[in-house]
């Protein structure tokens, strides 16, 4: 019985085994005269021979080709081995049993397209630039102005798609179509108007001093400076004290008169109330909200009545807000007999105008109201801001000490 079946099994074996070596040795067999794969002549080769034949043409045509990107700033230029093939040489040689024409299928690829493509388009973006206002605070015009420039924007995703539309519809023997990159322009979010009407001047108040008192005029001058360049951003607030600092010799101040106890007395910082006064009218010119503001106990002779801001030490200060949806900008110009302050930024539309009323005088007691008229268009309104009382000055120690000096004398027999 055993066998039996070993004679069965060596029967079965055999035609497999003949149909393997007739596959063998038919691949290996030359393929017959008159045979052309890809319109390459093969006949009398091996089918190895007529795939490698086949493929070196393949190649030698694609040596010659190129696949190119047109850009604004130039040209890419793809060709082998950055372009390669995908074929079916080997697979209809293998199948030839008579001479005739073969077709075979092919198609072409960029080896690593989505690294070109991110890699193009980075070389051909550019930053959209905002037109910029340069802030100065010092003399001169207050802002240099550079133009915006528009950026560019390439299309990754339509440029990967017409590579490979270009490699798909290419036929064998032609050229690859040329691809051009598809830019987007990204204008910038303003114009120059549009950052001109941010920067417009919003108010100007001028004081004046006496140019010889040189003392108070350096203080008045290192005041400016300090709050000079200052840029308030929506919705901050401004304090004097905090920009200026302490009004010491070691930073910088002199000594100058103050009034102190309702009289005119030497002290260190002497003028720098000139600075917060002026600086508080171009607030409340701009439109700005006046948080602090503290009147002086005597008149002063630069500002009329209750439009003075005194500030002193760190109980008494000057505050005001950025309501406006834009920065604010400050500067502060000091003359040789003047104090200025500038402010610049985005109106609201409305203009401001204030008006100074003496109310009553007597005894050289001053009592008087700030009345702020905002103006729109055709409609006006006028509000009462402030009402003050300001004392006659007292004598200083010294006219005192030479008061009872004279009494003294006028007395003696």
């Amino acid at each position: 019985m055993n066998g039996i079946l070993k004679k069965l099994s060596v029967l079965l074996l055999l035609p497999a085994l003949a149909a393997g070596i007739f596959i063998f040795c038919g691949f290996a067999k030359k393929l017959p005269r008159g045979t052309f794969i890809n319109g390459v002549d093969v006949g009398g080769m091996t089918r190895p021979q007529a795939v490698a034949l086949v493929r070196d043409d393949i190649l030698s045509d694609l040596d010659s080709r190129s696949l190119k990107i047109i850009s604004g700033k130039g040209e890419y230029a793809f060709s082998y081995p950055e372009i390669s093939f995908k074929d079916d040489v080997k697979k209809v040689a293998e199948g030839v049993r008579r001479a005739g024409e073969y077709s075979i299928s092919l198609s072409w690829y960029l080896n690593g397209l989505d690294t070109v493509v991110s890699g193009i388009c980075a070389a051909e973006s550019e930053e959209v630039r905002e037109p910029r206002a340069t802030f100065n605070g010092g003399d001169g015009e207050p802002f240099l102005y550079e133009e915006g420039k528009d950026g560019a924007l390439p299309d990754a995703g339509k440029l990967k798609r017409d590579i490979l539309s270009s490699l798909k519809n290419r036929v064998y023997g032609g050229d690859f179509a040329e691809v051009t990159l598809s830019v987007k322009k990204v204008a910038p979010s303003q114009d120059m108007a549009g950052l001109k009407q941010k920067t417009a001047r919003l108010s100007a108040y001028t004081t004046y001093f006496d140019c010889e008192n040189t003392p108070r005029v350096s203080n008045i001058k290192l005041a400016g400076e300090k709050i000079s360049g200052c840029v308030l951003s929506p919705g901050e607030s401004f304090s004097f004290n905090s920009r200026v600092g302490a009004r010491t010799e070691a930073n910088g101040f002199k000594k100058a008169k103050i009034i102190e106890d309702g009289r005119f007395v030497y002290g260190t910082g002497g003028g720098v109330c000139q600075v917060s006064t002026t600086l508080y009218n171009a607030a409340l010119l701009a439109g700005l909200k006046v948080t602090e503001y503290h009147p002086h106990s005597l008149s002063v002779s630069y500002v009329r009545p209750s439009r003075d801001a005194m500030v002193s030490g760190s109980y008494s200060d000057l505050k005001f807000c950025n309501t406006t949806n834009c920065p604010v900008y400050i500067r502060v110009l000091t003359g040789l007999y003047y104090v200025r302050c500038e402010m610049y930024g985005l109106s609201d539309g409305a203009k401001y105008s204030l008006s100074s009323v003496v109310t009553g005088e007597e005894g050289g007691t001053v009592e008087s109201e700030c009345y702020l008229t905002v103006t729109r268009g055709e409609s006006s309104y006028t509000k009462l801001l402030r009402k003050d009382r300001y004392l006659p000055a007292k004598k200083s120690a010294d006219a005192e000490e030479q008061d009872n000096k004279v009494e003294t004398e006028i007395k003696i027999p």
